[in-house]
Order: structure tokens, then C-alpha cells, then sequence
């Protein structure tokens, strides 16, 4: 599988540009790519650090109050520490939150990879919400333009 954090950037710096109601909340992570989004669209960046509960909170009050929330961070964080907020939150309301999950393009450690038989899908597939698992940058584009709220793997 290829790596498409670069191209996840890339493409939320298109999407950014065209919609002045995309925000782009990150859990801490994002370094080394994230910088021209962030120098292009401060009012669009929010990194709320290692709170992925919060994170899933905050960005379904965006949701209700009519922004476009894209929330960026580990997969195994971002859907397994806060999957009953994912779950409550995000996918019961059928909010349009982009929950985007890194962690597809290698081993990052024992704490930050899902282990054994367990990951997102097990958790996910029960809930009214899409899911994407993307192979290159096009299904990656096509995933992050829809019109639903989501889970991305990156």
C-alpha cells in the first residue's frame, strides 16, 4: 500500500481553497506535511493534540453549526479511543465529518498500529457510515469530496 499522507495534504490544500467551510482538526500529528496548509489556511487549522475524544466532539459541533470537518490522526486513536464518541457523535447523527486514520503505510509501534486481528473496520462495520480504504491518490480525492461523513484510511 503507498503512502498517501503527502497526497491527503495536497488534496485538502484544493479542498481548502475552494470551501472557506473546511476545517482541518489534527491530533497532534501531520509534521513535516502539514505546514503549507497551515500557512495557507490558519483560520481552517485547528490541532487540538492528543485529545481524540474532544476531537470527535468538537468536530460534530462544527458539523451542527454547518462547517466541513476533516479530522486527521492515528487510526488506532482516532476510531479506537474515541469510537463511542465516532459511534454517538459522528455516525448515529449521520454528521458530515471526514474522520481521516494514518497509520495504513507501516509499522509505527506497538502503541500506535492496530495488533493482532483487531482495527478499524471491526469497529466501524456496524455503523451507519462510509468507509474508505483508498490504494492511490485518485480514490483518495474521490473519498475525501464525498458528500457523507466518512472514515478514510490513509
Amino acid at each position: 500500500m503507498s503512502d498517501l499522507r503527502k497526497a491527503f495534504w495536497n488534496t485538502m490544500c484544493e479542498i481548502a481553497e475552494q470551501d472557506k467551510d473546511v476545517i482541518l482538526i489534527t491530533g497532534d500529528l501531520g509534521y513535516s506535511f502539514d505546514s503549507e496548509y497551515i500557512k495557507r489556511f490558519p483560520k481552517q487549522y485547528l490541532n487540538a493534540g492528543c485529545i481524540e475524544q474532544s476531537m470527535i466532539g468538537i468536530s460534530a459541533g462544527m458539523a451542527l453549526g454547518g462547517k466541513k470537518p476533516y479530522v486527521y490522526s492515528g487510526s488506532i486513536f482516532l476510531i479506537g479511543r474515541a469510537f463511542e464518541q465516532v459511534r454517538d457523535d459522528i455516525a448515529y447523527n449521520g454528521l458530515n465529518v471526514k474522520l481521516c486514520g494514518t497509520g495504513a503505510s507501516g509499522f509505527l509501534g506497538f502503541t500506535h498500529n492496530w495488533q493482532g486481528t483487531e482495527n478499524e473496520e471491526d469497529l466501524l462495520k456496524n455503523l451507519p457510515i462510509e468507509r474508505y480504504y483508498p490504494k492511490d491518490e485518485e480514490e483518495l480525492k474521490k473519498a475525501l469530496l464525498s458528500d457523507n461523513g466518512a472514515f478514510i484510511r490513509i
